[in-house]
């Protein structure tokens, strides 16, 4: 007896529109926590298609505990985060505007500009950057996602689409099975879930196999296809040839079929959505598609932790010995250049991702990931070889020698704690000087009449422009004023090379 090419190696076999389409319609379809996720990071046309698309699949949909077990143990960071986008945003706008004002000043004493001529235009240069800077504050307020699950219609829309839906916890000893598992798994390095060992805890670890385990478990329980709709790219779910996507990892396909008897197809939400109108009934943005392509990319790890650790810790002793916490953007384009061709980044970035996401992905880790860093903040701290003052050294600077930081008190947007000295508590609020009055009403926010006077601390590169009249203007807000030069100093956290 003879068999067709497949016959044996049915798990090569590419997806049809139709295995789609069939899946589902009569098959289970299962949403991951990463999805649900990202519908805070979706903008409110793309957020209302994906839900109409879910809503399509009426009893299709299906979601495994874990799914919702990592959607609430996660939901208040993603709000927080976003939180922290603009702050984000307007710390890079600064840093250009700095540029800018540093290129008109040259440009103007090579012509010898008159001085009042020179003003002008760094007048007009600092109002277009105000205006943006308003227009991206209002924008953040209106984007923002409540706490308050009440007030939460995300929360609201979810909770109506997967009522009878969600599948329950698996018994504690089958937890427990499940977590030794997943462990053996990660040191086999056999999928899913082996690329987060570096998680700190089993449970972590466990994540990724515990919802595979409960879709096994409910697709032998209803013997039928899957379609897993994710937005992890990462490879150990995934199959993927010159960093494109070919489907479910070969090895789950087979242990999918051996234990139910049927198939296990995977797809992007971004794909999903992109093929809304041939798959489902429903009409979507052809716009929605990009949106979420984008968050896909953005929140996507391209490549290993320890490998991104060792590039990123690569590019940080570049910036030190070339003796630039931050590159001029004038300098940006050449550097990035010459990184992408070295083998020490660029080698390594172009074995995961082509070369234009390997120069986004180095611009982000110089832009974002090194202002935090340089902050002593963030994933990469410990990577860069000095930061600027800490905490600690911000309070003792801003109140006295006799002050510290309240353990667990420090947020972000504005940078803020509150410090004690035994007796009394006051908060302390620091930040660029420019635009001073941004920072003054951002500290109104954190300040709390039971304490004493707040104070906010200016750090700068450049000793402040008009002290005076600073303090003035905090004074009269009931405010304190302090300022302190920005420094770099040795990270005692330091482990580069």
């Amino acid at each position: 007896m003879t068999g067709g090419i497949f016959e044996g190696f049915e798990d090569y076999r590419t997806a049809t529109e139709d295995d789609y389409k069939d899946t589902l319609t009569s098959g289970m379809v299962v949403f991951d926590a990463n999805v649900l996720l990202n519908l805070y990071r979706f903008n409110s046309t793309t957020r209302a298609d994906l839900i109409k698309v879910m809503q399509s699949l009426g009893d299709s949909l299906w979601i495994p505990h874990q799914v919702m077990r990592e959607f609430w143990r996660n939901r208040e960071s993603v709000i927080d985060q976003l939180g922290e986008t603009p702050k984000e945003s307007l710390t890079k706008l600064d840093k250009a505007r700095q540029d800018a004002e540093e290129a008109v000043r040259a440009w103007s004493n090579r012509i010898y500009l008159p001085e009042g001529e020179r003003d002008g235009l760094l007048t007009r240069l600092n109002g277009a950057f105000q205006a943006v800077r308003h227009t991206i504050s209002e924008q953040a307020a209106a984007n923002a996602h409540p706490h308050d699950t009440n007030a939460d219609e995300i929360v609201a829309a979810l909770g109506s689409i997967v009522a009878g839906r969600t599948g329950a916890a698996l018994s504690p000893e089958d937890h427990d099975a499940a977590v030794v598992e997943a462990e053996r798994r990660i040191a086999a390095k056999e999928p899913p879930g082996y690329q987060d060992k570096d998680k700190p805890d089993a449970e972590g670890r466990a994540g990724d196999y515990l919802v595979w385990k409960q879709v096994l478990l409910e697709a032998e329980r209803q013997p039928r296809d899957v379609l897993l709709v994710t937005s992890d790219g990462k490879d150990d779910w995934w199959r993927r040839t010159k960093g494109q996507l070919r489907g479910p990892r070969l090895e789950l396909m087979a242990e999918f079929r051996r234990c139910t008897g049927h198939r296990l197809f995977m797809i992007t939400a971004s794909e999903l959505i992109r093929r809304a109108d041939s798959l489902t009934d429903v009409h979507v943005n052809p716009e929605s598609a990009e949106d979420i392509e984008r968050v896909e990319t953005t929140n996507a790890e391209p490549i290993p932790v320890d490998v991104a650790k060792g590039v990123v810790a690569e590019i940080y002793r570049r910036l030190a010995n070339e003796h630039d916490s931050l590159l001029p953007s004038r300098k940006e384009y050449r550097v990035f250049s010459e990184w992408i061709e070295d083998p020490l980044i660029g080698g390594v970035l172009l074995d995961y991702m082509p070369a234009e996401q390997a120069r986004e992905w180095i611009k982000e880790t110089e832009l974002h990931h090194n202002l935090d860093a340089l902050d002593g903040r963030g994933p990469y701290a410990h990577l860069v070889p000095r930061r600027y003052q800490t905490v600690d050294e911000i309070v003792v600077a801003a109140c006295g020698p006799d002050w510290h930081q309240l353990p667990d008190s420090k947020g972000v947007v504005p940078n803020h704690c509150y410090a004690t000295n035994g007796t009394d508590i006051r908060s302390v609020c620091w930040g660029r000087e420019s635009p001073f009055d941004e920072l003054l009403a951002i500290a109104s926010r954190v300040q709390d009449p039971a304490h004493v006077r707040p104070v906010i601390m200016v750090l700068q590169h450049a000793p402040l422009s008009d002290p005076e009249y600073y303090a003035s203007v905090a004074s009269k807000a009931g405010f304190d004023l302090a300022h302190q030069q920005l420094e770099l100093r040795p990270n005692p956290d330091y482990v580069g090379q």
